[in-house]
């Protein structure tokens, strides 16, 4: 699995034990829980959350967002997240599996 960091800035394998993590986006009111084995978008969606996106399978990058804090993995490398994006600390919200709490910034969502 990759692993987006913003601690050390570079990937890393990690698998994590925790069973939910808080998610928040910057410059919002919005914070949300995620649950094991689910993704972003999944539990953003669950909680009635609308999160901008596209494909729901990290193919055309419209949920990319830039990982200000904490881990953001991936069960397989996603096509629209290139080493340019990763190496920014953006990662994308419709595949991405967090290994801890995050703190987002989503352009499209606050200013």
């Amino acid at each position: 699995r990759l692993i987006i960091s913003m601690r050390n800035k570079s990937p890393s394998l990690k698998l994590s034990n925790a069973t939910q993590y808080t998610v928040r986006i910057k410059h919002t009111e919005h914070q949300f829980t995620v649950g094991a084995n689910e993704t972003l978008l999944q539990a953003a969606l669950r909680q009635h959350i609308e999160l901008p996106w596209g494909c729901g399978s990290g193919i055309c990058g419209v949920c990319m967002a830039d990982i200000l804090e904490g881990e953001l993995e991936y069960p397989s490398p996603p096509l629209a997240l290139f080493e340019e994006d990763e190496a920014m600390g953006k990662g994308l919200i419709c595949v991405g599996l967090p290994c801890s709490d995050l703190l987002l910034y989503i352009p499209e969502m606050g200013s």
